[in-house]
């Protein structure tokens, strides 16, 4: 199965010699806030129900998100599909993105939605290293109408849930919080 140490014979059958053979990568490692969640398929479950998904496009390297919005009473008020909003989504938020081929070292590729209204920035994630991926920047309602914040620090969602520095393995599933 998934076992790292193989047993293979070299001459002799009886005397088998253990070697380790690397195992492949699988899955995004999502930091979001001090928290990690490790081998996810990029979802993130919030309340119970998927509202956000991060993929990498190889070439120009880049973040593609795909996001309900949501108000304070749950009604969904915008939708972003691999980075492009939907239509009655596009007069209240912005999305920036930032391609390979404009980012640096200290200023990687990254997406930010912001509210037209306030100026603020919505959501932020940046491509951090191969397969790791950080939300650096949330300010959002989940589908429940409770507002998720995240810093660099913690993410909180409501009044209710407050993570900070914790590590989940999500087995190639989403990374649920609350």
């Amino acid at each position: 199965m998934n076992n790292p140490l193989q047993i293979k014979a070299i001459g002799i059958t009886d005397s088998p010699e253990l070697i380790d053979i690397e195992k492949p990568e699988q899955g995004v490692e999502l930091h979001v806030g001090s928290n990690v969640f490790r081998n996810t398929n990029g979802v993130v479950k919030l309340q119970g129900k998927e509202q956000l998904v991060l993929e990498t496009q190889p070439q120009p390297l880049a973040l593609l998100l795909t996001m309900d919005l949501y108000d304070e009473q749950g009604t969904r008020v915008g939708h972003i599909r691999r980075n492009a909003l939907s239509a009655h989504s596009a007069s209240r938020f912005t999305i920036h993105v930032k391609a390979s081929g404009e980012a640096t070292p200290d200023d990687p590729p990254s997406v930010t939605v912001a509210d037209r209204a306030t100026g603020h920035a919505v959501f932020e994630a940046c491509f951090m290293q191969r397969r790791k991926i950080r939300i650096t920047v949330g300010h959002f309602y989940t589908h429940k109408g409770h507002l998720v914040t995240v810093s660099p620090h913690y993410c909180r969602i409501g009044t209710g849930l407050t993570l900070f520095g914790d590590v989940a393995e999500s087995r190639g599933g989403a990374a649920a919080i609350g």
